[in-house]
């Protein structure tokens, strides 16, 4: 395949995951990241691109911690304890697997409902709990769009010096 090609499947990819960053149910940063991968395993790693694929590499591990870790401190300013926020995530990542990102998603916050409630026997306060995880996770969206952004722009630099 002509390198142009690549190119274009690169930039139509990483536009998806930068959509994804922002719609739950569309790939991020993963995406851009084997996006990257990719492009340097079958276009090549210029000057220039083993340094800003490890960059990228750092922004995106940076942006899947910073997703969980949001999250995980609005559920705890929600009033969620350690155990129903891991106990929601384990719950979460299961059904993400089975149901796919929005299940995953309704499965956490179910969990830690589901928890909460146990634990305190009040739907209130297990509501405040999950209501602290939303804003928590919507928190992220920030986060997650500027880490997709900025590794984006530096795949388009290694685009650009590559050829």
């Amino acid at each position: 395949m002509p390198e142009w090609f690549w190119i274009v499947l690169g930039s139509v990819l990483m536009l998806v995951g930068l959509v994804g960053s922002v719609v739950p149910a569309i790939p991020d940063l993963l995406l851009i990241w084997a996006t990257a991968l990719g492009y340097g395993l079958l276009v090549g790693w210029g000057q220039w691109g083993p340094w800003l694929f490890a960059g990228i590499t750092l922004l995106c591990g940076v942006g899947l911690f910073a997703e969980f870790w949001t999250s995980g401190a609005g559920a705890r300013i929600g009033g969620a304890s350690t155990w129903s926020i891991v106990g929601g995530v384990v719950v979460g990542v299961i059904l993400l697997v089975v149901a796919g990102p929005l299940g995953g998603l309704i499965a956490l916050l179910a969990g830690i409902f589901l928890l909460e409630w146990r634990k305190h026997r009040d739907s209130r306060q297990a509501g405040r709990a999950v209501l602290g995880t939303v804003v928590g996770y919507g928190a992220s969206f920030f986060v997650k769009f500027g880490v997709a952004l900025t590794s984006v722009v530096l795949w388009v630099i290694w685009v650009i010096t590559t050829n």
